[in-house]
């Protein structure tokens, strides 16, 4: 009897560790770092391709906030893949992920398929490797393991934490026992796993059962299991947990609390040419590079320049004379750091963050799964933005307190449609937007559709009314 796979892409993430080129509101799993897809949709292509399945199958847990933009990039690939995306209210960690995921494929799919846990935001060069190590771990999974992906380390990296393997389970050796569960080791410690030789990576990428993992969580983390239940069941959908009391879950490692505690592990090494992609450093490794070291991307000048990681987007970036730096240019920030020294970057992020900076938190141009909209520098009394709208989408606008709300067509068509209205609009119309009422853009053709928004405050009508008025009385 065929196995049915259910791929579930953990698409979560702080949006710091690669900034400014990723933010907390957009995440690196959304960036194209090494192609023409993001590492997001990289992730669920690959899952296609060596688990085979339905793109229907797909489950992805994401935070509420994220929601838009992974529908987006999912629909880009394949429109079925967007069915199943969950949304957490709040980031609970990984146990609260799966336990989420686990309890969604029982009730949707069955507690005798099986799931395989994928980070979004890795890398994976070599997709025979990790083919090869699914189909031992589908095998581990099958004989009720809970199996875990180890890759072979290649450098003393203080950067990821460790599994100690033991025997060998099975006659053919290629799959082992866990020992132990080890968290990131200083130098010295890294340095000793590596000679050790029975260390590996934890990947964070896991496949077992549904109904093994269900009983695993309700022995060792009942507490999480349940709460993930009652707030699916006080979710206002099917996919959405409510914020109680998945909010006060406690933020856990799936790690820590099922795979430290279960005596069912099983341990694939395996060596798929894999990297989290978890700094500039590690970007900079797995990138091509010139004879002189120098990872480069858009418009770059280099002399006597080495070993260096330079992206341009607007700008020509020329570099002479340095080595091991990192030059990031986006829309609104420009980083130069010292490529290797990971703690400087993530001190100089925090410090950002706790100054308010709002560079760190988001980015000028915001993508969304039904529109674009690009906020335009204008004045206290007035907002301006530009926003695209896909074609066949459409954004709905809750009711607003402002006094006056101008749209005009820029290139495309659609309908706008309010409580007892519906008006088709094409380049240079413009149409009034009252105020208290719900509205929506809907885009009927087959290109984008781009409208500018001016929106004057109930404030600058204040003034422009005492304005006026001045001018009777004189």
């Amino acid at each position: 009897m065929s196995k049915t796979v259910i791929p579930v892409i953990l698409c979560g993430g702080s949006g710091t560790r690669l900034w400014p080129a990723s933010r907390e509101s957009h995440p690196k799993q959304f960036l194209n770092l090494m192609g023409d897809y993001s590492l997001l949709q990289d992730t669920v292509m690959r899952a296609f391709r060596i688990g085979g399945g339905n793109a229907a199958n797909l489950v992805t847990v994401t935070l509420a906030g994220l929601a838009d933009k992974v529908l987006a990039q999912l629909a880009a690939i394949n429109p079925a893949a967007t069915q199943h995306v969950l949304c957490e209210p709040a980031a609970r960690n990984t146990a609260a992920a799966i336990a989420f995921a686990a309890s969604y494929v029982d009730r949707m799919f069955g507690s005798d398929t099986y799931m395989w846990i994928l980070p979004a935001d890795h890398h994976i060069a070599d997709e025979k490797a990790l083919a090869e190590a699914f189909r031992l771990g589908l095998e581990a999974a099958e004989k009720g393991y809970l199996a875990t992906f180890g890759i072979q380390p290649g450098r003393a990296e203080t950067g990821y934490g460790y599994i100690r393997v033991g025997a060998a389970l099975g006659d053919d050796k290629s799959v082992r026992q866990a020992e132990a569960f080890v968290e990131k080791p200083d130098v010295a410690t890294a340095q000793s796993y590596l000679e050790a030789g029975n260390y590996l990576w934890n990947s964070g990428m896991f496949l077992f059962s549904t109904q093994t993992i269900l009983e695993e969580y309700a022995v060792s983390a009942p507490e999480i299991l349940n709460s993930v239940k009652m707030a699916m069941k006080n979710g206002k959908r099917r996919w959405e947990a409510a914020a109680h009391p998945y909010e006060i879950i406690p933020a856990e490692p799936f790690d820590k609390a099922i795979m430290e505690k279960s005596s069912r592990v099983a341990v694939v090494p395996c060596n798929p040419a894999w990297s989290d992609i978890g700094s500039w450093e590690s970007l900079w490794e797995i990138r091509k590079k010139d004879k002189n070291g120098n990872a480069t991307e858009g418009r770059t000048a280099c002399y006597e320049t080495r070993n260096c990681l330079i992206q341009a987007k607007n700008k020509l970036i020329a570099c002479a004379g340095v080595e091991n730096i990192v030059v990031i240019e986006t829309a609104d920030a420009l980083l130069i750091a010292d490529r290797s020294n990971g703690d400087a970057m993530r001190a100089l992020v925090k410090t950002l963050k706790n100054t308010g900076c709002s560079e760190v938190a988001s980015q000028p141009v915001e993508p969304r799964a039904w529109a674009m909209s690009k906020t335009i520098p204008a004045n206290q009394d007035f907002t301006v933005r530009e926003i695209t709208v896909a074609a066949g989408q459409s954004r709905t606008f809750e009711p607003h307190s402002l006094a006056v709300r101008f749209w005009t067509v820029l290139e495309g068509s659609g309908q706008i449609i309010d409580d007892d209205d519906r008006r088709t609009v094409g380049p240079h119309q413009t149409a009034f937007v009252p105020p208290g009422v719900l509205h929506t853009i809907a885009n009927t053709g087959v290109d984008d559709l781009k409208i500018i928004e001016v929106s004057q405050s109930s404030s600058g009508m204040f003034r422009l009314g005492q304005a006026a008025q001045r001018q009777v009385n004189a």
